[in-house]
């Protein structure tokens, strides 16, 4: 039985739905990319699946995730417009994490989490006293551990797995053969030729 506060609070109610154990690692997934059940598998080691399947149950049956294709059982996974309202919560917590904690070298770690990490670090403003207004800067990654991109504009930020031309019309401002993590030892250990690129990188709390 899925454990309560059982208070009438609308923190606790929230925390009933949000704060069990996996709960807010499933919808990191979903806010980088739809997902099938064997994506969560491969992304969230040590969850079992009778676990992960009674956790999906509960978000579809609050109204937070559906599947792509109703009818076929392998369809992928993916945030209702009710689900996505978390993302703020989500982005606010990795931000305070990345202030507050730090992990163990032993921990597990997928290059793609840090492309979220990107989208909860950007500083709006910041980016919007440096780059003119309709302006849009791409950064795509194209390593060989992760290939995804990152576009910012006066409008926000957006990120995304593979190549960015494949989800919109804008191509890269600039590609980097490396993943996030790479490019940000890249930024601390040398002088980046590139002057968008630099002001780009001083948009995020991160070197």
């Amino acid at each position: 039985m899925k454990r309560s506060y059982k208070q009438n609070c609308a923190l606790a109610l929230a925390s009933d739905m949000l704060c069990e154990r996996w709960t807010l690692l499933i919808f990191r997934e979903l806010l980088i990319k739809a997902c099938r059940f064997k994506d969560f598998n491969d992304a969230l080691p040590g969850m079992g699946t009778n676990l992960l399947s009674t956790r999906l149950k509960e978000l579809e049956q609050a109204g937070l995730i559906e599947k792509q294709h109703s009818n076929d059982k392998r369809s992928a996974y993916q945030l209702t417009a009710t689900g996505l309202t978390v993302e703020p919560l989500v982005l606010q917590l990795i931000s305070w994490g990345h202030s507050h904690l730090s992990g163990h070298d032993e921990f597990n770690h997928q290059p793609h989490w840090d492309l979220l990490a990107m989208k909860a670090l950007f500083n709006e403003q910041k980016f919007k006293t440096t780059f003119k207004p309709g302006q849009h800067y791409t950064l795509q990654f194209a390593g060989t551990a992760l290939v995804g991109w990152v576009q910012a504009s006066h409008e926000g930020i957006s990120i995304g797995l593979g190549h960015c031309l494949e989800h919109n019309s804008i191509p890269a401002s600039y590609t980097v053969d490396m993943s996030v993590q790479e490019f940000q030892d890249y930024m601390q250990e040398n002088t980046i030729a590139d002057d968008d690129l630099q002001k780009f990188a001083r948009c995020f709390g991160t070197p």
